[in-house]
C-alpha cells in the first residue's frame, strides 16, 4: 500500500518540479531504440510499396498533373468568356447587333462544350483516384502525392469561382439588352451558365475522392 502511494506521488509531480530535481523533460533512451523505431517506419513504407500496385505513386502524380491541366482549361475558358463580355458591349452599341450576336452565340456553344469536357475529365480523374485509393497504404511518398492532388483541386475550385462570376457578368449583359436578343441566343446563354455551374459537382467529386485517397496514405 505504501509503495502504491509513493508511486502516485511520483506521478503527480509537476514538470517544473521534475526539472528542479535535475531530471530531463524527455525520458532517456538507448541509441539502439531510435534506430529500432526508424527501422520500423522504413519497413512499414517498404511493405506499403510491396503490397500495393508499384505504379500507385506515379499514377497519383499523373492525376495531379491532369487536374492541373483542367485548371489551365478553366482559365482559358474564363479568358474567352471575358472576351465575350467585351464583344457583347460592342454588339449592343451597334445599330444592328445581330451579325455580332450571331458570332457570340457560336462562341457560347464552343465554351459550353469546353465546360462540359472539363466536367467529364474531372469525373474520369475521380475514377482514377478511387482505383488508386483501393491500392493506397500508409506511405510517405503516397501521402505527398495526395497532398499535391489536393493542392491542384484547391486551384481548380478558385478557377471555377472566377469563371462563374465572369459568366454571370456576361449573362447579365445579355439580359440588360433583351431588346436585341432572340430566343436562340438566350437559350445558348443559359446553356453556358448551366454548364459552368455543373462543373461544381465534378469538383466536389474529385475532391472527395482525392481526400479519401490522401487520408488512406497518411
Amino acid at each position: 500500500m505504501r509503495a502504491r502511494l509513493a508511486l502516485s506521488a511520483l506521478l503527480c509531480v509537476a514538470p517544473g518540479a521534475v526539472r528542479a530535481l535535475g531530471m530531463p523533460d524527455q525520458p532517456p533512451e538507448l541509441w539502439q531504440e531510435s534506430y529500432f523505431w526508424d527501422a520500423l517506419l522504413q519497413a512499414r513504407d517498404r511493405l506499403a510499396r510491396q503490397q500495393s500496385d508499384p505504379e500507385t505513386v506515379p499514377v497519383m502524380k499523373a492525376v495531379a498533373l491532369q487536374i492541373a491541366q483542367q485548371v489551365a482549361n478553366l482559365k482559358q475558358i474564363d479568358q474567352y468568356v471575358k472576351a465575350q463580355g467585351d464583344n457583347l458591349r460592342y454588339a449592343y452599341a451597334q445599330t444592328d447587333p445581330q451579325p455580332s450576336l450571331s458570332t457570340i452565340s457560336d462562341n457560347f456553344v464552343t465554351l459550353t462544350a469546353g465546360a462540359d469536357q472539363v466536367r467529364q475529365n474531372l469525373y474520369y480523374l475521380t475514377a482514377r483516384e478511387r482505383m488508386a485509393a483501393s491500392q493506397a497504404l500508409p506511405d510517405a511518398d503516397m501521402y505527398k502525392a495526395g497532398l499535391l492532388i489536393l493542392g491542384q483541386i484547391q486551384a481548380l475550385q478558385l478557377g471555377l469561382n472566377t469563371l462563374y462570376y465572369d459568366t454571370l457578368a456576361a449573362r447579365g449583359q445579355v439580359y440588360q439588352n433583351a431588346w436585341a436578343n432572340d430566343k436562340f441566343f438566350l437559350a445558348r446563354t443559359e446553356n453556358l451558365m448551366y454548364s459552368v455551374v455543373r462543373v461544381q459537382d465534378s469538383v466536389f467529386s474529385v475532391y472527395n475522392a482525392g481526400y479519401d485517397l490522401t487520408v488512406r496514405c497518411r
